[in-house]
């Protein structure tokens, strides 16, 4: 797992997990969702499914020497419905934010490439 990293200081967690993301071929993005106001990252999957991942507190902001872990849903029907939302990741933040990045992005990698052959 490459976690792209420009200053680990001054970069927030959503802002490497989208540049780690993108280095694993996944288009990502920050996002909001309008009902309940969390910030996350959203992960496009070919035909229309989004993955929405946050950290645990509903953010992606937290500086990653305090990561509280990571959360995220595959959503057949992006923010169109939650129907059929299916979890495919949680932690705790255990062994810090490089090694739950590392898990998370295998989970979503793997999730992505599943749906993708699905849909083909």
């Amino acid at each position: 797992m490459t976690d792209v990293r420009i200053d680990p200081h001054a970069d927030a967690a959503g802002d490497r997990l989208i540049r780690t993301l993108e280095a694993h071929g996944l288009t990502a993005r920050n996002a909001t969702d309008v009902h309940t106001g969390t910030d996350m990252v959203t992960v496009d999957i070919a035909g229309g499914p989004e993955i929405w991942i946050a950290d645990r507190t509903g953010h992606t902001d937290s500086p990653v020497d305090a990561h509280p872990g990571w959360v995220a849903f595959y959503r057949p029907h992006a923010d169109l419905s939650d129907e059929g939302e299916t979890e495919v990741y949680r932690s705790e933040g255990a062994g810090g934010f490089t090694q739950d990045t590392a898990a998370l992005v295998v989970a979503v990698v793997q999730c992505a490439a599943a749906r993708s052959l699905a849909a083909a």
